[in-house]
C-alpha cells in the first residue's frame, strides 16, 4: 500500500470520528462561563455572562464547538478526497 492510500485511509477514518464526536459535543453553562471569563480577563473586560440553556447545555457555545469539529472533520475528508485522486491521477502516468 503507498502512502497516499494510507494518508487517505487515515485521514477518512479521522474525519468520521471528528463528525461523531461533533454530533455528541456539548458545553455546560458552568464551562461556557468559565470560558467567557477567561476570555474577558485577557480583553480586560466585562465577561458576558448571559446565555441561553437548552437540556442543561450552553447553546452558544455548544454550537460553537459542533461548528469547529465539523470544521475539522471536513478538512480531513478533503484531505482524504485529494490523496485518492493524486493517486489516482499519478497511477496511470
Amino acid at each position: 500500500m503507498d502512502i497516499l492510500a494510507t494518508i487517505s485511509i487515515a485521514s477518512g477514518l479521522a474525519s468520521a470520528a471528528a463528525w461523531i464526536y461533533a454530533s455528541h459535543v456539548k458545553v455546560s453553562r458552568d464551562k461556557a462561563l468559565s470560558q467567557r471569563h477567561r476570555a474577558a480577563e485577557k480583553t480586560s473586560s466585562t465577561p458576558d455572562l448571559s446565555g441561553v440553556n437548552f437540556d442543561g447545555w450552553e447553546v452558544r457555545e455548544t454550537l460553537a464547538a459542533q461548528s469547529k469539529w465539523n470544521s475539522i472533520g471536513a478538512v480531513l475528508a478533503a484531505l482524504a478526497v485529494l490523496c485518492q485522486a493524486v493517486s489516482q491521477a499519478t497511477a496511470h502516468v
